[in-house]
Order: structure tokens, then sequence, then C-alpha cells
């Protein structure tokens, strides 16, 4: 009988245990199972290498979600083969489920409030995790004019955002258009030129008369030393020491012999001024004499105008 009730008790104990940890796991996951999540699709025309499904998407670093599927267009949207649009069949479907982090309650309002952020820049692109060959999907804002979106010719199922080029990808379509100019341009006509210059250059050289160059250079250095040596003599002369100091002298003598000068201007003006009046008046009287000996050259000699002449007279 001891045996039996032990053995109730130890049932009783691992059925307890066990509906603890299920109401356990039902509370823990309660908030997963009944929060709202939005569907979201992007298209790559890229390389996915290191995305699968489960991979997180993260909002400038914050995970809010995860892929739920990756396939073709094609496979989802049956795409007309014989449309010039049918290429785009060959683009990466990229299905996720994102938490509400828009806090919105229905998919319209969610769709709408996406649709701005995308209008503002908002984009998908792949981003490489570390070293281990693993990628993630993240978002974030772009300037639209350098980042420019896929077109596409369906209307997606779900909501839709937009993807933009990875920084591999950048990086390679970089490389590629440089190796694609240094294709198109003429290189070995280049090194051609090259060295083409480099014999020119190297002839030059060779025909210059070093010798004839050196001996210039030292008569030019001798010259030069003669010119200073006879510089630093004028310099040095004792006449040359004892301007400033003469021309210092000649300066006020002048200024000295200037304040005389306004000295005597300024108490002889009014004899000044007569004797130029008194110059005038020679000046007028001369005008005078010269203008009536022009007239009549007889008053010079006889003191008297010449008179009427009588012949011809009734």
């Amino acid at each position: 009988m001891g045996k039996k009730t032990n053995y109730y008790k130890v049932g009783l104990f691992v059925i307890s245990g066990l509906s603890l940890v299920t109401l356990l796991i039902i509370m823990l996951g309660a908030r997963n199972l009944f929060q709202k999540k939005l569907q979201i699709e992007t298209y790559f025309d890229e390389s996915i290498q290191g995305l699968d499904v489960g991979s997180h998407v993260k909002y400038r670093g914050v995970t809010i979600g995860s892929i739920k599927d990756i396939t073709f267009v094609q496979d989802e949207y049956n795409l007309d083969p014989k449309s010039e649009n049918y290429p785009q069949g060959r683009y990466i479907l990229v299905k996720i489920t994102l938490k509400d982090v828009f806090n919105v309650e229905k998919v319209s309002s969610a769709r709408l409030s996406l649709e701005k952020m995308i209008e503002a820049g908002l984009r998908i692109k792949i981003n490489p995790q570390g070293l281990t060959g693993t990628s993630y999907l993240e978002l974030d804002y772009v300037d639209q004019k350098t980042n420019p979106s896929l077109q596409i010719s369906w209307k997606p199922n779900s909501i839709y955002i937009p993807s933009t080029q990875s920084t591999i990808k950048k990086i390679g379509a970089s490389i590629d258009g440089l190796v694609q100019k240094i294709d198109r341009a003429n290189v070995e006509k280049m090194l051609e030129h090259i060295d083409k210059l480099v014999v020119s250059l190297t002839t030059a050289v060779d025909s210059v008369k070093v010798n004839h160059l050196s001996q210039d250079a030292g008569s030019l250095l001798k010259e030069i030393r003669l010119t200073n040596n006879s510089l630093r003599k004028i310099l040095s002369s004792p006449e040359l020491q004892n301007a400033p100091q003469k021309l210092d002298k000649a300066l006020t003598a002048f200024a000295e012999t200037t304040n005389r000068l306004n000295t005597i201007l300024t108490h002889n003006n009014y004899d000044i001024n007569s004797s130029i009046e008194n110059l005038r008046l020679v000046s007028e009287d001369m005008k005078e004499i010269t203008g009536n000996a022009k007239k009549y050259p007889s008053l010079i000699f006889f003191g008297e105008k010449p008179g009427l002449s009588i012949i011809g007279k009734k």
C-alpha cells in the first residue's frame, strides 16, 4: 500500500510539472501568438547569398521581423512569356513577416503609413553579418536619386517595400565600370606614347653639354661674388654712411629757406601787389603803343599821326 501511494505522488508530481511547463510555454508564446504582424514583400535583382528563411529583418539595427519565404517572381505572379516585362520574372521574391512597429490596427492604415515612409526614402537592402557568410535584411532611409527602386509590372499581393542595391553589388558595379573604361581606353597606344616621351627626354638630356653648363655656372657664381664685394664696398664707404646726415641738413636748410620766403611774401604783400599792378599797366601801354605803331608807322619817327592828303580835293 505504501508503494502505491509513492507511485501516486510521483505521478502527480510529474503531471503537475508538465502542466506548469506547458502553461509557461503558452504564456511566453502568447505574446507572439496574438501580436499583430504585417506581411511584407520585396524583390531583388541580385544574388541573395547568405539569406534564408528565418533570417532577421532589422530597422536601423533593431530586429523587427524575419524572412518567411524566398522564391522567384515568376513562380508567384506567372508573367506572360510574350510580354516585354517577362525578364522581370527572374527577380527574387522575398516575403517578410514584420512586427506591428507602426502601431496600426488595419492593414490599409499600415499600407498608407508605409507608403509615406517609402516616399521619404525607406528601402530594404542586403547586409552581410560578420565573417560567417550569413546576411540579413536592413530597412533604412536612402537617397532616392542615387538609389532608384526596381521597376515592376504587377500589383503586389502584400505590402510592398522597394529594395536597393547592397553595398557589395555597388562596389562590384564600380569595379566593373572601371574595368570597362580601361578596356575602352587604348592602353597600348598610351604606353607607346609614354615610351616615346621617355626616349625623347633621354636624348635631350644626353645632348645637353653638361661641361659647358658647369663652366657657365662657375663663371656666373664668380660674377655674383664680384658684384657682392663691390656692393659691400659701396655700402661701407664713409660718404654713403654720412649721406643721411647730409640729406637731413639739406632738408633742414630747405625748410628754413621756405619759411623765410613765406615771411618775406607775408610782410611785403602790398608792395608785391603794387608791383604786379604797375607791370599790368605797363603791359597795357606797350600793347597800345605797338598797336598804334602798326597802324601809323610815322608816329614812331614824327610823334604825331600823318595828316590827310589834299590831292583830289575840290
